[in-house]
């Protein structure tokens, strides 16, 4: 499974971003349990993306996004654990 997601990008700007921002009681998680609770905690969010702990990203930010940082490159993205706090953007 790759890491790369191509979305629609709904709002940029941090102000119109609705629902619960972030989730500190993931940390440490399988990522596939962390993208169960953002969609269920979130229903603005439609792009949860798995991405590897030091992948460089683009700075947009996007309200319907979540990155989920994991500890893996080639391994299972589902079943890595969660190494950075999951946040819209």
């Amino acid at each position: 499974m790759s890491y790369h997601v191509a979305s629609l990008c709904r709002a940029q700007d941090p102000s119109y971003c609705r629902g619960k921002q972030e989730w500190p009681e993931l940390l440490g998680k399988k990522a596939m349990e962390a993208k169960a609770v953002i969609l269920k905690e979130n229903t603005y969010v439609d792009a949860v993306v798995y991405t590897p702990q030091d992948a460089i990203v683009t700075d947009d930010y996007c309200c319907n996004r979540v990155r989920i940082f994991v500890n893996c490159h080639t391994c299972d993205y589902e079943n890595a654990a969660v190494v950075k706090i999951p946040r819209v953007g």
